[in-house]
């Protein structure tokens, strides 16, 4: 009796370890999306994610905000005119007929309007244009690039203030991040080589905060002293802590969350 007790305490005991290792992760959110060397952590209302047909989905305005198109929303009949890399990619939200550049075209997902704010893939709108796409399936990770996009309303804002002397732009792996809006703390999660060790102090995420009656927090570069904002969690794996200011009288609140994982001298 005694061995059998011990057997079911030990297994309840795993249990409550897989639930509560499954309960941690779950409080992480995956980061899906990277422009150039910008992860997109946040976006206002909620971080891109991929669908149940495995396309990820970004709110209509950072087609224009983040990869510099021109959108346009008709809230009568639900549908939204983005023009981007020369061309125009006409959507209805719960349509999966879309009309690129007056031609009808059938896609795999639908859009989606989430928090008031429609939803659409992110591949119908740079699909048979000349930015490049890389599609990671183990991570959920788009990686896109284009020149025009880092003069996007809000890369450039980065741009304007970046005054780093960067080693390896593409050093650290954003993974994932939690965001505490009670106590304003912003943890990043990423991952690095294993042949790589880093003095913290060349650690670079910058993350840049953009609010959304247009102003915006980023360190021209980074500071020293700044180190302790980094833990290296295990071999390979650290988080990045820092503090958002999200509550402003005038309601002021946070419209896109991006970073950089960089080594810099």
């Amino acid at each position: 009796m005694r061995i059998r007790l011990l057997i079911s305490i030990m297994i309840v005991l795993s249990f409550a370890t897989t639930n509560s290792n499954l309960a941690s992760a779950q409080d992480y959110t995956p980061i899906h999306l990277k422009v150039n060397d910008h992860y997109v952590l946040y976006t206002y209302p909620a971080s891109p994610f991929v669908d149940k047909k495995g396309r990820l989905l970004i709110p209509l305005q950072a087609a224009e905000d983040i990869l510099g198109g021109k959108v346009n929303y008709n809230a009568a009949n639900k549908t939204a005119s983005v023009d981007l890399l020369g061309r125009n990619v006409t959507a209805t939200i719960g349509s999966s007929g879309i009309l690129v550049n007056g031609e009808s075209v059938t896609m795999d997902t639908v859009p989606i309007m989430l928090s008031n704010a429609m939803f659409l893939p992110i591949s119908i709108l740079l699909k048979d244009t000349d930015a490049k796409m890389e599609w990671d399936p183990q991570r959920g990770l788009l990686k896109l690039r284009h020149d025009s996009f880092t003069e996007s309303p809000v890369l450039m804002r980065f741009k304007g203030q970046d005054l780093a002397q960067v080693i390896d732009a593409n050093a650290f792996d954003l993974i994932s991040f939690d965001w505490d809006k009670k106590k304003d703390v912003l943890n990043i999660h990423a991952t690095y080589k294993s042949d790589l060790s880093p003095a913290f102090k060349q650690i670079d995420f910058n993350p840049m905060i953009v609010y959304s009656k247009g102003t915006y927090t980023v360190n021209p570069y980074s500071k020293s002293g700044s180190f302790h904002k980094v833990k290296v969690t295990s071999h390979g794996h650290l988080v990045y802590t820092m503090n958002i200011d999200t509550i402003d009288a005038d309601k002021d609140y946070v419209k896109y969350i991006t970073s950089v994982g960089r080594l810099i001298k």
